[in-house]
């Protein structure tokens, strides 16, 4: 099913590490975990992700007492204009590809 996705929206999680593997466009959303440690490592990824003092903290399952009980401030503060935005960026170059091969 990744494969026949045009783009993947995802917090860092299984299945995006799998759509990177199989070359599936995505926009991965970061918030305590680091992209640079934790991928995806993909020519078609894009990482949004907000830059606070505290993030990344990497402790997803011992989060600090401020983000205990709700939506950490490093995941509610990506706003979804900057994932449309690299959506949109990744989006082109999806249907430039399409296109070549359809020839």
């Amino acid at each position: 099913m990744l494969t026949r996705l045009s783009l993947l929206v995802t917090p860092d999680t299984g299945p995006m590490h799998l759509a990177a593997a199989l070359g599936t466009p995505l926009v991965a959303l970061f918030g305590p975990s680091s992209p640079d440690r934790w991928g995806p490592f993909s020519a078609h990824a894009r990482v949004v992700r907000v830059d606070l003092p505290c993030s990344p903290c990497n402790r997803i399952r011992n989060p600090p007492a401020r983000c205990q009980g709700r939506t950490p401030d490093c995941m509610d503060g990506i706003l979804v204009g900057r994932v449309i935005e690299a959506a949109a960026g990744l989006l082109p170059a999806v249907r430039h590809e399409e296109a070549r091969g359809a020839r």
